[in-house]
């Protein structure tokens, strides 16, 4: 008796599909397509990008649920006021003031030996990132599609 194949009719999901680019020659990103390739081997990559931006978000928005909800691990951590949280909080402190301290200039005094001092305050300026995305992007595909009738229509449009 041969066995009859069943095709059940699985309701269509709408999706959506989303590109980007990753420099070549980028640490960060070359770390990123470390991560989603080897997520791509687990059959996890766009659970891993859908759980990323997840977590990005709420913490962006100072919701630490969904932190402690993907790593329950870090909530008593948290919640007793972990050494860790203190030392942070005392060093983003201790920055704090020393870019306020860097930003007073004290002008000198334009008769010598007058202790007359006045206190200048400058603004501060966020520095400039330069990036190299200045220079062509070169695309590189990780799929080698072989449709030669899409390539041609593609062509063709490209020509009027």
């Amino acid at each position: 008796m041969a066995k009859s194949k069943v095709n059940k009719q699985r309701k269509q999901i709408k999706r959506t599909t989303r590109h980007f680019q990753l420099r070549v020659e980028h640490p960060k990103d070359k770390h990123v397509a470390e991560v989603l390739d080897y997520a791509r081997t687990q059959r996890r990559e766009v659970t891993v990008i859908r759980e990323a931006i997840t977590l990005y978000w709420a913490l962006e928005n100072n919701d630490l649920s969904v932190l402690f909800e993907m790593f329950p691990h870090l909530k008593p951590q948290v919640a007793h006021g972990g050494g860790d949280i203190d030392e942070i909080k005392a060093m983003l402190e201790m920055i704090a003031r020393q870019q306020k301290a860097s930003t007073e200039y004290v002008m000198p005094s334009p008769v010598p030996g007058s202790a007359n001092p006045k206190l200048l305050t400058a603004p501060h300026f966020a520095v400039p990132l330069f990036e190299e995305d200045d220079e062509p992007t070169v695309l590189i595909r990780a799929s080698t599609s072989t449709d030669s009738s899409l390539n041609f229509v593609t062509a063709l449009r490209s020509m009027q």
